[in-house]
């Protein structure tokens, strides 16, 4: 097995209510992230988002990471399981300022078979 740093970033842009939804995770079979850490920020902060961190299938049955209330000046979990490739690392934040671009940035290591 190959182990490589990763550095996977995904976007979003915040709709008229400040709320959006980013997520990447593994697409090549036999690929699988593991020590992931997840940073959420979003590029303005006159309204600061509240931000929720799910890795999983989808947001609405994955596993429930992290949330601040530090959405868009910037935080980070590490509270999330290894994703494998069906899975994604999800940022849903909530109440930032409409129009602005939300950034999820994850890292740890990719393991290739």
């Amino acid at each position: 097995m190959r182990q490589l740093a990763l550095n996977a970033k995904a976007y979003a842009t915040l709709d008229a209510n400040g709320n959006g939804t980013a997520s990447t995770g593994p697409l090549s079979p036999g690929e699988q992230w593991t020590g992931v850490t997840a940073h959420v920020s979003v590029a303005t902060n006159n309204a600061e988002a509240i931000c929720k961190v799910f890795a999983g299938a989808d947001p609405t049955s994955g596993n429930f990471g992290d949330a601040t209330t530090w959405g868009s000046t910037g935080d980070t979990t590490s509270n999330l399981p290894d994703v494998r490739v069906g899975c994604n690392v999800f940022a849903i934040w909530t109440g930032g300022d409409p129009g602005a671009q939300a950034t999820l940035a994850v890292t740890g290591t990719k393991v290739v078979a």
